[in-house]
């Protein structure tokens, strides 16, 4: 896990802060390297990850729900990186009537989703709680098939699937090519690593300009003074249960070989977890940057938070960023 991992997209991010951005709030579910806007009025349920990526109420009072699923890996020398149309067909028929009993397929069309070939299927199931009525996009990516569906009841399908829709529009997918740099950066967002236990938001003021599956940065900027938020993670099958005198050399040895200073340390617990701090100082390109790391051991995994940035701003922004640090969520 190295922090130079960020240096790229986050000065390319400030570079570029006069540029379109999106409207917030974008969620980055990490593990599934799929991220998308929030649109009201739709929200993130509290259960998320595990359950529905997003819920509403219709206006018969019922909820609707926009679920994500996604298969076991596929043997790579059966499937190519994309597939076709056809292979995505004969997977949504042969699922959909695998999974739900009692379903009947309403429509289908080829399509496209965020680039990739994909497969939509607009079909309904009979049960106890009523009929109801889904349009599921199938697409195949980073070796595992991917549903995307609209569930609700047949009654508010009609004038709900378009919110569906739209709401298509806004996925797109995270890639560690040129180290996760995001395609347009982000207002703010929530990005939540599921294997790795964590949830981490950003507010609104911070632009998000890195995001995968192991990773997230972001940054804020006042005139030519900016401050980066970093986190890196390394999941392990048997995470430590503290930071071990090996690993506390290694930190201290990162930020000497950057030409800093170490100016505190501190083995305060972090939100109740295993935490080693390092405060740090030094000059670099003519700027003087203050920062910060955490290296954290949580349930899950082991954890790399950074803050750095020009001395004065670090300074005027620690509400902002000790705002974020307070609001990461780690769950076993």
């Amino acid at each position: 896990m190295k922090k130079v991992l960020f240096v790229i997209p986050l000065l390319a991010l400030v570079c570029s802060l006069g540029a379109a951005v999106e409207t917030p709030p974008r969620l980055f579910f990490s593990d599934a390297m799929l991220s998308f806007l929030v649109p009201e009025p739709w929200d993130v349920p509290s259960t998320f990850p595990f359950g529905p990526l997003l819920t509403r109420k219709t206006q018969e009072g019922t909820d609707a729900f926009i679920q994500c699923q996604i298969s076991d890996p596929v043997d790579p020398s059966r499937v190519s990186a994309d597939v076709s149309s056809d292979v995505l067909k004969g997977f949504a028929t042969h699922d959909i009537e695998t999974r739900v009993k009692d379903s009947r397929i309403l429509a289908s069309s080829d399509r496209t989703l965020a680039g990739q070939n994909a497969y939509e299927v607009t079909w309904l199931s009979e049960g106890p709680e009523g009929v109801m009525q889904y349009q599921s996009i199938y697409f195949f990516m980073e070796g595992r098939y991917y549903v995307l569906s609209l569930r609700t009841y047949r009654d508010s399908f009609p004038w709900i699937v378009q919110d569906f829709q739209t709401w298509l529009a806004s996925v797109q997918t995270l890639s560690r090519a040129d180290s996760g740099t995001l395609a347009a950066p982000s207002h703010g967002g929530l990005w939540v690593h599921q294997t790795g236990g964590v949830k981490i938001g950003l507010p609104e003021e911070w632009l998000v300009g890195v995001a995968d599956d192991r990773q997230v940065g972001a940054t804020i900027a006042r005139d030519k003074m900016h401050l980066d938020f970093t986190t890196a993670v390394e999941v392990l099958k048997s995470p430590p249960k503290e930071i071990s005198p090996d690993q506390k050399k290694a930190a201290r040895e990162a930020i000497t070989k950057k030409s800093y200073s170490v100016t505190a340390e501190s083995d305060e617990p972090f939100h109740g977890f295993p935490c080693f701090r390092l405060k740090y100082e030094g000059t670099i390109d003519g700027r003087f940057v203050r920062g910060q790391d955490l290296w954290v051991a949580s349930p899950r995994a082991l954890w790399l938070i950074s803050i750095e940035g020009d001395g004065a701003f670090y300074r005027q922004s620690t509400a902002s960023w000790q705002s974020v640090l307070n609001g990461i969520s780690f769950y076993e």
